[in-house]
């Protein structure tokens, strides 16, 4: 009961920064929304495989998290060097 209750808290926070996303009036706006459902999806995805008992999963949770960190790393360094804020 509790993961449904956290599965729907979740989703109602992903939906929230997917508005951000869309809305968002800068560029940093839109990577810091993008950051933040990356990680509100692999939090949801952990819940999931805890939930299920798939612990094989959260190794490939750990990795999309690196790639998203890396990701959001490029994406800032290049908004910094190009002086775009929109």
């Amino acid at each position: 009961m509790i993961f449904i209750i956290l599965d729907i808290l979740i989703l109602i926070s992903l939906i929230l920064m997917i508005i951000k996303l869309i809305l968002g009036p800068t560029a940093w706006d839109r990577v810091l929304a993008f950051a933040s459902m990356s990680s509100k999806i692999s939090i949801l995805s952990i819940v999931y495989a805890i939930n299920k008992q798939f612990y094989v999963m959260i190794d490939i949770i750990i990795i999309f998290l690196v790639l998203n960190l890396w990701g959001v790393v490029i994406i800032s360094r290049f908004l910094e060097r190009s002086g775009k804020n929109d």
